[in-house]
């Protein structure tokens, strides 16, 4: 399955849509991507409503993006998480570096 991201704004919020699995073959698209147009002071949202599988080298590719927006001082959050990948991200202890929402309706205000 080929892996679709788009870009959009809403509420003040940076919205990335992913479509598609997160693997070993799609991973450095999607953190391309993420270099690429996450330059900003708009908090991001990683919107993974569409994902239905994440690899570990998906999880790197949030873990590098959860960096990024640290040092940018930026928010980070995640939209629409799988639930079985939030089981795995919690295993691994990568769930607590993320803020989780389970629709974009969440997402406060940007300041």
């Amino acid at each position: 399955m080929a892996l679709t991201i788009t870009s959009s704004e809403a509420n003040g919020w940076l919205i990335i849509e992913v479509v598609g699995q997160v693997d070993s073959k799609t991973a450095g698209d999607l953190k391309d991507y993420l270099d690429g147009n996450v330059a900003g002071s708009a908090p991001v949202a990683l919107e993974l409503t569409a994902v239905p599988f994440m690899s570990s080298a998906g999880l790197r590719a949030l873990l590098t993006l959860h960096r990024q927006t640290e040092s940018m001082g930026v928010a980070l959050a995640l939209v629409g998480l799988k639930e079985e990948i939030a089981d795995t991200m919690r295993v691994t202890g990568f769930y607590q570096y993320f803020t989780v929402y389970s629709g974009s309706h969440e997402l406060p205000a940007a300041n």
